[in-house]
């Protein structure tokens, strides 16, 4: 890869609320703890067992508490935590330029090599890139082209991440 690619953007609270959002539904519907909400209602349907035929009901009211919470209060908890830091921070609006070519993602006088890059993972709105210690997300509109989104893609796949 002989030129340059370029990402551009203003860093905001909406942007971090929306990179956290995608990632946190990929990683539902691909890891493991996926298995625990199913676990949470197959716990539910006992506890109904146990209520009718025994008359027992704090299984069922422990075990309807954790799917609500499982499915609708950690994101929910996330959320507002994520805004209170932003509102308490105040970090909204820094422009950020990386710069990405052959050795890795340029910031600054920083450098993310990849060998530090997990894993990029391509979404409809964006490219999220998960290092060692951070996670980072390019909306489409970050790229000057699509064609510079195109060999983002390109490149990560050569090298192994995508």
């Amino acid at each position: 890869m002989s030129k340059k690619i370029e990402i551009n953007y203003v860093w905001s609270k909406e942007l971090a609320l929306k990179a956290s959002k995608l990632y946190y539904d990929y990683d539902m519907r691909h890891s493991s703890k996926r298995y625990i909400g199913w676990f949470f209602v197959g716990l539910t349907q006992f506890a109904i067992v146990g209520a009718l035929k025994h008359d027992s009901y704090g299984l069922l009211y422990l075990s309807t508490f954790l799917v609500f919470y499982w499915y609708y209060g950690r994101w929910y908890l996330r959320k507002r935590m994520m805004e209170r830091f932003y509102d308490k921070n105040g970090i909204d609006g820094k422009k950020i330029h990386f710069v990405l070519d052959e050795e890795g993602l340029h910031y600054d006088d920083q450098l993310v090599s990849w060998d530090e890059i997990i894993k990029i993972i391509k979404f409809d709105d964006g490219i999220l890139v998960q290092t060692n210690n951070s996670t980072l997300f390019f909306q489409n509109d970050f790229f000057a082209s699509s064609d510079e989104r195109v060999r983002f893609v390109e490149l990560a796949k050569t090298k192994g991440k995508v």
